[in-house]
């Protein structure tokens, strides 16, 4: 909450706090107005005096405060829908286990109709832009968003592509490697791609740099994390089981992220 009041003068946006009521599902129609003005006073209280610790004086959150009984995920991605919202910014729970950072979270993100912005570790300016693309069909668009986040907050934007070796297969559990000639053909054919796209695109005023390396995307990222204020990346969103199956960098990368992510579900 506190990272969405930092950064939305910047990135010119208007806050709605959506504060979603768990109730059972068989309850949703008997909810008490009383108790859900009740909660939503509650939330007010407390949220105002979490802005308050953080500097942020003045927030009205009884104007930008919505308070709606359902499933968290459900009230969210709704929400963000009738409001065509541009951004919805989330904190990351804490992790219950190796291969967990919030049902919600992942939940939403691939559901959402706009970029998710998780907010892992406590707000910081935003001078330092992370971008890893994969080179597949929303690359420009995952660029696109980068290019705009930085020049609103005034950073440089770092663009990084980590090539993955091509294996054949695997023989009594060792890989089975291409041929070196081919493995090479295909990384300079990438990187040939890569340069082409960030030679086509128009970075503006953005001050921005390249990275090109082959390894694993999930460990470049995090390994490279220390260095930049934001990263912005795309996720393959997928219906029906999606909360299950996120796209594996991108799950990787939010599991043990230090540093925000804001994600943009690719269509």
């Amino acid at each position: 909450m506190v990272a969405a009041f930092r950064n939305a003068p910047a990135l010119r946006l208007e806050i709605e706090l959506v504060h979603a009521l768990s109730v059972p599902l068989n309850y949703y129609a008997h909810v008490d107005p009383l108790g859900v003005e009740r909660a939503q006073q509650a939330a007010a209280e407390r949220w105002t005096n979490v802005l308050r610790d953080a500097g942020i004086i003045g927030a009205e959150l009884a104007r930008t405060l919505r308070t709606v009984p359902g499933r968290p995920a459900d009230v969210l991605v709704e929400r963000a829908r009738e409001l065509d919202a541009g951004l919805i910014v989330l904190g990351r729970h804490q992790k219950r286990g190796p291969f967990e950072f919030g049902d919600v979270v992942r939940e939403v993100i691939v559901r959402a109709p706009c970029p998710v912005w998780v907010q892992a570790g406590p707000p910081q300016p935003v001078r330092r832009v992370l971008c890893p693309l994969d080179l597949g069909p929303n690359s420009r668009a995952v660029l696109e968003l980068a290019r705009d986040v930085a020049q609103a907050c005034g950073a440089s934007l770092c663009v990084m592509h980590s090539f993955v070796r091509p294996e054949l297969g695997y023989v009594l559990g060792y890989p089975l490697q291409f041929p070196a000639s081919f493995v090479d053909e295909a990384r300079d054919s990438a990187e040939r791609e890569f340069d082409a796209l960030l030679g086509s695109f128009e970075f503006g005023s953005v001050p921005q740099s390249r990275r090109f390396s082959e390894g694993s995307p999930a460990a470049d990222i995090l390994a490279a994390q220390s260095e930049f204020d934001l990263v912005v990346m795309g996720t393959h969103g997928r219906h029906a089981l999606a909360s299950a199956f996120m796209g594996s960098v991108a799950g990787d990368v939010l599991r043990d992220a230090r540093v925000p992510v804001l994600v943009r579900r690719n269509l």
